[in-house]
């Protein structure tokens, strides 16, 4: 059986190492992993495994590899609109797949609205955003700016026909995704995206440890509205952890004043952390909050499920209503978290409801995988 060729579109980022290892753990599968950058010798931020990449330096030989004739998918890891202009370089007999992360559905481009436009921020978060950020729209009467509108919702609509798969973390965003104009994207791997499970044993907390609070320094955290709640509570050996080293839409120093957390109950997370040693600070973790509104830090909910870590999420976000639909067990900032539910653990039966939820999510997944992409190609195969 002839091998399904893959070129991978992706940023610099801390996801690409264990989302390439299990796409070169795939059966069938050859993957390519090109990258363009101007920067001559470029040194990789975030990415260890960069052996395995090809450089261009030069946009035009980049924009050509797109035409191998022996590349059957291009698969984008987000698409950021800064990548747009790649689609249209692409054969039709290439079928493009978008695994989306968040940013390239839920941001702002210019003034163009989010492709899923929900409210991000709750109220102190959104006062101090509007103190920070002069609203786009106050460039609309500037026919520079209305220009741009137009020609981004055309080029924007045109994108969105070009995609063939569309791969959610939450299979509510695909369904959303269907009300742009020009979306006609099939799903792909609804359920679960591309990665390798962790095998963890069940291991439920049994005494209350450290609160975790959000996932990095971004608006969309919400930490200001969580603060706000949690600067009463009176809490005996537990201490706060906040991620801060990834993001950065506040002044590190500023966030640790605004905060107004005692110094000695909070613990900062300032710097990168290597893979294993940021699963080794969740065994330090009993309960956790997330305030985003738009799907964000799925991957560490998840990682707080394998390890019976009770679950806060905002109750009108996107993430609390797909996870309690699918039966996990969670819990709601505005409505359940206080000084008590903080000190309380997550009960061994609902801990054990949730770590096989997440094995059954994450079952066969490499097969799974395989097999959706044979699809592809035999779908193509009769179109053709």
């Amino acid at each position: 059986m002839q091998k399904i060729q893959i070129l991978h579109v992706f940023p610099d980022d801390k996801f690409f190492d264990s989302v390439s290892d299990f796409f070169d753990t795939l059966n069938g599968v050859e993957n390519l992993y090109y990258y363009y950058t101007p920067v001559k010798n470029y040194s990789f931020c975030y990415i260890k495994n960069f052996e395995k990449i090809k450089i261009f330096n030069s946009n035009i030989e980049y924009i050509k590899s797109f035409s191998d004739p022996h590349i059957d998918i291009i698969y984008f890891h987000s698409l950021h609109p800064s990548n747009y202009s790649l689609l249209k370089n692409i054969d039709r007999n290439k079928k493009v797949i978008w695994w989306c992360w968040g940013a390239d559905i839920y941001g702002h481009f210019r003034l163009l609205p989010p492709l899923i436009n929900i409210q991000l921020y709750k109220p102190v978060t959104l006062k101090y955003f509007k103190k920070k950020h002069k609203s786009l729209y106050s460039f609309v009467k500037y026919p520079y700016w209305l220009l741009c509108y137009y020609y981004d919702k055309y080029h924007r609509r045109k994108v969105l026909e070009r995609v063939d798969y569309f791969s959610p973390v939450l299979p509510i965003e695909y369904h959303l995704m269907k009300k742009n104009e020009g979306f006609r994207a099939n799903p792909f791997m609804l359920k679960r995206g591309p990665g390798i499970p962790e095998e963890i044993e069940f291991n439920p907390r049994t005494i209350p440890q450290n609160i975790l609070i959000g996932n990095s320094l971004t608006y969309t955290n919400n930490h200001l509205d969580i603060f706000k709640k949690i600067r009463s509570y009176k809490l005996s050996q537990q201490k706060y952890v906040l991620p801060i080293s990834y993001g950065a839409d506040y002044d590190k120093l500023e966030f640790k004043k605004i905060a107004h957390l005692p110094e000695e109950s909070t613990i900062w997370i300032d710097n990168f952390m290597p893979k294993e040693q940021y699963k080794n600070l969740y065994s330090t973790i009993s309960h956790a909050i997330f305030g985003h509104l738009r799907q964000q830090a799925m991957g560490n909910v998840f990682m707080c499920f394998s390890r019976g870590i009770k679950v806060f999420l905002y109750s009108d976000s996107i993430a609390y209503k797909s996870l309690k639909n699918d039966g996990y067990i969670i819990f709601s900032i505005d409505h359940d978290m206080s000084p008590i539910a903080l000190q309380t653990v997550l009960s061994n039966e609902d801990a054990l409801i949730n770590y096989r939820l997440l094995e059954e999510r994450n079952s066969d997944l490499i097969h799974r995988t395989e097999r959706e992409l044979r699809q592809i190609i035999e779908i193509e195969k009769l179109d053709s």
